[in-house]
């Protein structure tokens, strides 16, 4: 591997040296692609920052460290892998506060102050989550988006999503009640998780003779 110049296409070609190599196996550990860089001119700090650029775009896992200062690497392999990596995180923590959010009303008595837990997670319910969830669908990755803009879709979606649901319920023989809105808005969001689920694991998982 001959040394790479210090210039503004180092983290580029950095990045498409370790998605190569990880591809052949040829690193099981972030501590060898550090050491094998540095041989070739590229500083840790450049390094570093490449792995977890690539990490935060879904295009490796680091999984837990083996040792106190190394952490395995390895791209997704199954649905079941990809499931039980970091990677579905926030879709687990998704389903999760749609879980809560649709649970506490019923649950929850209307006393005070235990109230004020059925207004936390309704509003969450309400005004982010199919928003989140349906921007997932559209970005399953990060690379194209950023948190702010994340947040702030995800708040106007849910608003657009919950009109448009409450529109069709009253419509329907149901009418405008909890229950049918809640079952509607935990359709649109089981679908739109279903929907960033494949096209993360389309993307992540490699067919086998592939490398």
């Amino acid at each position: 591997m001959s040394p790479i110049k210090e210039d503004s296409h180092v983290p580029e070609t950095v990045r498409q040296l370790i998605l190569d190599a990880l591809r052949s196996r040829r690193f099981n550990s972030v501590r060898e692609i550090v050491r094998t860089l540095e041989v070739s001119g590229v500083k840790q700090t450049v390094t570093l920052r490449v792995i977890k650029d690539l990490a935060r775009e879904g295009e490796v896992v680091l999984n837990p460290p083996s040792a106190p200062d190394d952490a395995v690497m390895a791209p997704v392999t199954s649905l079941k892998h990809y499931l039980g990596s970091t990677l579905s995180i926030d879709l687990w923590l998704t389903l999760l506060l749609l879980a809560l959010g649709i649970t506490t009303p019923f649950l929850i008595p209307n006393l005070f102050p235990l109230v004020t837990v059925r207004w936390v997670f309704a509003g969450i319910f309400l005004v982010f989550i199919p928003g989140f969830a349906f921007v997932r669908s559209l970005y399953p990755f990060d690379r194209f988006i950023d948190y702010w803009e994340r947040l702030a879709l995800s708040i106007g979606l849910s608003i657009a999503l919950d009109v448009l649901v409450a529109f069709a319920l009253n419509f329907s023989p149901w009418g405008i009640t909890p229950l049918p809105t809640s079952v509607g808005l935990s359709f649109v969001t089981i679908t739109a998780i279903m929907i960033a689920t494949y096209r993360r694991v389309r993307v992540l998982v490699k067919p086998k003779g592939s490398e």
